[in-house]
Formats: C-alpha cells, structure tokens, sequence
C-alpha cells in the first residue's frame, strides 16, 4: 500500500500584513517590495522553538513559527 503524499500549501498569515504567508511545512516567506517570495530565516529561541522576525505594527518582532502556523492552518472542526 503506498503513503499519501503531502504537498507544501502556502497561506497568508491572519493579523499580519499580506505580505507573509507560512506553509504547513512551518516555512515562512516574505511578498514584499523587495523580497518577493524569499523564505525568512530562522533561529532558535532559548527554548529551541523556531523563530522568524516579521513586521508588526511599523517594528520588526520575533514570532514563534508554530503559532504562525497555527494562525494559518487551524483545525477543522467536524
């Protein structure tokens, strides 16, 4: 029996500007005027949680990924 195959899917961040989109794969990515398309870079919280900066309110914040994309992707209720 073969494995279902899972494809990265992009969404838009809620809250954020639409310039940010993450994927279910926990990768994020910039649309701005200048990045158009480059996926961000992460580093480690002292936690070990992943990180990206983002553009919040005219200031650049870290966020963790993992509630990036839990904004993005929520669970679907049955």
């Amino acid at each position: 029996m073969s494995q279902p195959v899972i494809t990265e899917e992009w969404r838009k961040i809620p809250g954020f500007l639409t310039h940010y989109e993450v994927s279910n794969y926990g990768e994020v990515r910039s649309w701005g005027p200048v990045a158009r398309g480059r996926t961000l870079a992460t580093t480690a919280d002292r936690d070990g949680f992943p990180m990206v900066r983002l553009r919040v309110d005219g200031r650049m914040r870290w966020r963790r990924v993992h509630k990036l994309v839990a904004l993005a992707f929520p669970e679907e209720e049955s």
